[in-house]
């Protein structure tokens, strides 16, 4: 499979998607207090530069003035063993936002974490459930210690937080 070197394919058309949530993630920052903002106006600011970078180099490849010339064998294995097609990769992104709102934080952020090497293609299960544990420990940790930032329960959570709160 040779590399798209068309301007207007479905890559760009999945960078204009992102780059339309980044800007609108940094637009409603603008409601919140100057800590609160940090954090997401530095990763949608960051995603924005990534997506124009992305994009003027597709258009530099595409005028020619950026020719990288690849090899026939180079040229099929583009995708590569344990690649995700960008529609995976969103599905997985939207995914995880859906179920940070339904199970919390700290569910979809183990299941996540679990679940995208297995997507990818690695198969070393201890690993996998040892950093996805780690990490979902240490992101919780970071948020509730160092940044004081409540965690999201969900809404399993607080059907949980309720039941248990009831006499």
């Amino acid at each position: 499979m040779k590399k798209s070197t068309n301007l207007f394919d479905l890559d760009v058309l999945l960078l204009l998607v992102l780059g339309i949530f980044a800007g609108a993630f940094l637009f409603d920052t603008r409601s919140y207090n100057a800590t609160a903002a940090l954090f997401p106006r530095l990763i949608s600011i960051v995603t924005l530069v990534l997506i124009v970078w992305s994009i003027a180099l597709r258009v530099a490849t595409v005028l020619g003035k950026h020719k990288r010339e690849q090899e026939p064998e180079q040229a099929q294995s583009a995708g590569g063993e344990g690649a995700l097609a960008w529609y995976w990769s969103v599905a997985t992104m939207v995914g995880y936002f859906v179920l940070i709102y339904l199970a919390g934080f700290t569910v979809a952020t183990l299941v996540y974490l679990l679940a995208m090497p297995l997507l990818l293609g690695y198969r070393k299960y201890l690993n996998i459930v040892l950093t996805g544990g780690i990490f979902t420990l240490a992101f919780v940790a970071v948020f509730t210690y160092v940044l004081h930032a409540r965690i999201p329960a969900g809404i399993l959570g607080e059907f949980l937080r309720q039941l248990m709160a009831q006499p």
